[in-house]
């Protein structure tokens, strides 16, 4: 069994070899960016092609409707929630215990929590079940009986809220650094190479 000790030892050997790995790397990069600086470009471009993904978000950002073929099977969709809800009431009413309960969920938690914060707990718990089982009765009696009270607020709850907007400006490629960089690629080269040395003799010794 791994004692905290030894976890905590591999946790910091792991962050230690990425980065001597990073300052391996940041060490090829900078010579390359200072003695060969067009492949250095060559590569750069290649690293940094642009992928959209907006014909991907565009097949997500189509909304489904399944309204109508909900109402064409209202009644026995209706009689199924309410089924559902019913359930959900029997159970938290008769079987449900709740001193039987807390050690198994005391059990299943992996910090050790009071037990009156867990007594609290399930009570909301179980307040959210019937509550929700009340709403789900009250819906499945509405979709069995008169399904159409429900179409103004199915629309305005299916509302649909496209993301095109919102996520536009993250389809606008932003290479200011690259060209700052590339711009002056030797002097960047030196600091990167200066900046990997120091960071590459600081992990070194907690390698060894």
């Amino acid at each position: 069994m791994i004692t905290q000790h030894a976890f905590e030892i591999i946790l910091w050997r792991s962050l230690a070899t990425f980065l001597l790995v990073g300052a391996l790397m940041g060490v090829a990069v900078s010579l390359l960016m200072i003695y060969r600086p067009a492949l250095f470009v060559r590569i750069n471009h290649i690293a940094n092609l642009w992928i959209s993904t907006r014909r991907m978000k565009k097949s997500l950002d189509m909304s489904i409707c399944l309204e109508h073929w909900f109402y064409r099977h209202h009644r026995p969709l209706g009689v199924l929630v309410c089924i559902g809800a019913a359930y959900v009431f029997a159970y938290f009413g008769t079987q449900f215990d709740k001193v039987h309960a807390l050690p198994h969920l005391a059990a299943h938690l992996s910090v050790r929590w009071p037990i009156q914060l867990l007594e609290a707990l399930l009570d909301a718990l179980v307040l959210a079940a019937l509550a929700g089982a009340a709403v789900s009765l009250f819906v499945g009696l509405l979709l069995w009986q008169r399904p159409s009270l429900l179409r103004g607020l199915d629309e305005t709850a299916n509302r649909w809220v496209s993301m095109r907007r919102s996520t536009r400006s993250l389809e606008i490629p932003r290479n200011h650094v690259d060209k700052f960089v590339i711009r002056h690629d030797q002097r960047a080269g030196w600091m990167l190479l200066l900046g990997s040395l120091y960071l590459l003799f600081l992990v070194v010794p907690l390698l060894t």
